[in-house]
């Protein structure tokens, strides 16, 4: 059985009620000045929430900086883009193969052939369907996230292969990122949800919003793989806790989103918690939130894993899907 932890959801939605956290802008992800810059960026960051899921062993140096997981994917596209700038358009994606994905990240990651194809997929419905352009799907829903005719946003981005999840994990990633850049409406921002990835799988459980019986439990705790079907169960009951969370703190809900994504990257690893902190440069947290990572984690007073070792050991759901 899989069921949200109502009392932890209202504890921790009050804890983060008392607390000024200020956001920040994504790296990479800036405000556009125009509605053509925002197609282009926007364009772009299409293309990679496309392909961005799974991503714990992409990385590399870009730049001169080393990166990894989603920075690693979006500064590959930005290097490419800058290297030939007709790499986003319609008729170069619809033709992009495995081995050009190899080459761009620099022989990091995996499942190249795989990701190419939902990147030919998502081009060739973008001509289709939306004149080669991403700011259509915004024009034909009209900015509604939910339609009772089948033109949302949620309907429209289910089109594209890469976007099929019932769940729709890269389409609200996708919502949250139009939202920063701009010149995207969203007219029902109350139909907005969390994009459930394995981050905030991860935290979730160590938090204790939701609970878990076995067999899953000891799947989750062993890291062993489980059913596709389980992990939608185990997305959707976080997804709706998290929702919950966001309306008694007041924290919209992209940004809760960062907070806990930012969480799961710097100190709630899959390798072990880190809860009395970490040293290491360059910190997610800290760059997204401006919370400190080299104190105790500010969540251990309502953390359930922070006192439970076993607790501690959760993972996300060994699953291959292409959902996030």
């Amino acid at each position: 059985m899989i069921k949200i932890n109502s009392s932890k959801v209202n504890e921790l939605g009050r804890f983060l009620k008392d607390r000024r956290i200020s956001f920040r802008v994504l790296p990479g992800i800036d405000r556009a000045k125009t509605k053509e810059e925002a197609r282009e960026r926007l364009t772009l960051l299409f293309y990679v929430d496309a392909i961005c899921h799974q991503t714990q062993n992409f990385s590399g140096v870009v730049d001169g900086v080393f990166k990894r997981g989603w920075d690693f994917l979006l500064s590959s596209f930005l290097e490419e883009k800058r290297r030939d700038p007709e790499f986003i358009s319609v008729e170069r994606m619809m033709r992009i193969k495995g081995s050009d994905l190899k080459r761009i990240f620099k022989g990091s990651g995996d499942r190249y052939y795989e990701r190419a194809y939902l990147l030919r997929n998502a081009a060739r419905i973008l001509k289709r369907d939306f004149s080669s352009d991403v700011m259509k799907i915004n024009e034909i829903s009209e900015g509604f996230i939910k339609r009772e005719d089948g033109l949302g946003m949620i309907d429209l981005f289910h089109r594209f292969k890469a976007y099929s999840d019932p769940l729709s994990k890269k389409t609200f990633l996708f919502l949250n990122i139009a939202k920063k850049v701009g010149f995207w409406e969203i007219k029902d921002e109350e139909n907005l949800w969390t994009p459930v990835d394995y981050h905030l799988e991860r935290v979730s459980l160590r938090i204790g919003i939701v609970d878990v019986e076995d067999p899953l439990r000891r799947k989750l705790l062993d890291g062993r793989r489980v059913f596709l079907t389980e992990d939608l169960r185990l997305r959707k009951m976080i997804g709706d806790a998290v929702k919950r969370v966001s309306e008694i703190s007041g924290i919209p809900i992209e940004k809760l989103d960062q907070l806990f994504w930012s969480l799961g990257r710097s100190l709630c690893l899959r390798s072990g918690a880190k809860c009395e902190g970490t040293n290491e440069k360059n910190c997610t947290l800290t760059l997204i939130t401006g919370i400190p990572c080299d104190k105790r984690c500010i969540f251990s007073e309502v953390c359930l894993a922070y006192r439970d070792e076993e607790r501690r050991n959760f993972k996300e759901s060994n699953v291959f899907t292409i959902y996030y």
